[in-house]
């Protein structure tokens, strides 16, 4: 009989370092996507001075209509890449549960042991509406990266064909 209160104390407790890790990895997670995207939206703006400079050092006398082409796609596309990579990046609501206020309510209520459930309950309810944040935060970033691959392939060519063809 002992060894079951035991675990009925212990259960509470469980569930709430899960649900309490999970929330964790939640917020790593986006704060992992926020410094990538970082990261992405600075290389993206530096890929494009490093392609400028290295058609000024080849100086061709008029690039070829094609490059001129691509490198006006590779503006474009620069463009659309930083719509995604900022809309990704913003800020967005995030779900903290439970509410400070009702925190403080329910702790000279309750017992440590349904604190502890409730809290847990709290942190799975942000959890969920966090998540579907992060879907969408994600996809953007995605399509951002995507965007920078295209964006350098289209640069890397047009400035092949403005040194080799003029």
């Amino acid at each position: 009989m002992n060894n079951a209160s035991s675990d009925s104390q212990s259960s509470p407790q469980v569930f709430y370092e899960v649900a309490m890790s999970r929330l964790d990895a939640q917020m790593n997670r986006m704060e992992a996507i926020d410094r990538k995207l970082a990261s992405l939206i600075g290389f993206a703006s530096v890929i494009i001075a490093v392609f400028a400079a290295a058609l000024q050092l080849g100086k061709p006398a008029q690039p070829p209509l094609s490059a001129i082409v691509l490198l006006g796609l590779g503006g474009v596309i620069y463009i659309a890449l930083m719509v995604f990579a900022l809309r990704a990046y913003r800020f967005r609501k995030w779900s903290f549960r439970p509410n400070l206020d009702d925190l403080s309510g329910h702790c000279v209520k309750y017992d440590d042991l349904t604190m502890r459930k409730w809290v847990a309950q709290e942190c799975i309810l942000s959890y969920r509406k966090n998540e579907e944040t992060l879907i969408s935060k994600t996809s953007d970033g995605r399509n951002a990266v995507r965007l920078l691959f295209a964006e350098t392939t289209l640069l890397i060519i047009a400035v092949i064909l403005a040194l080799v063809i003029s």
